[in-house]
């Protein structure tokens, strides 16, 4: 099992206990928590990757950073680029 399932299972048991805490604790039913578990898990993973989809690419830079080249810091220093 990777280590991707393994969180993502976690994930799932943390939420189906908080879930049947949440109900009192009822007897006999750990299947219908573990299904809304899976369902609710699903569904924030959904809404995650929406988020990520609609965010600013990370690979795309600042419209104005500061940083300059050598070359343009040595035109504007009035310097010969090499």
């Amino acid at each position: 099992m990777s280590d991707q399932q393994t969180l993502r299972e976690q994930r799932l048991r943390e939420k189906a206990y908080q879930l049947w805490q949440e109900a009192g604790s009822p007897e006999g039913e750990d299947d219908r928590f573990w299904q809304q578990a899976i369902a609710a898990t699903e569904h924030e993973e959904d809404a995650l990757d929406e988020t990520v989809e609609e965010s600013f690419p990370a690979s795309d830079p600042p419209a104005n950073s500061g940083i300059i080249g050598p070359q343009v810091a040595r035109k504007r220093n009035g310097r010969q680029a090499v």
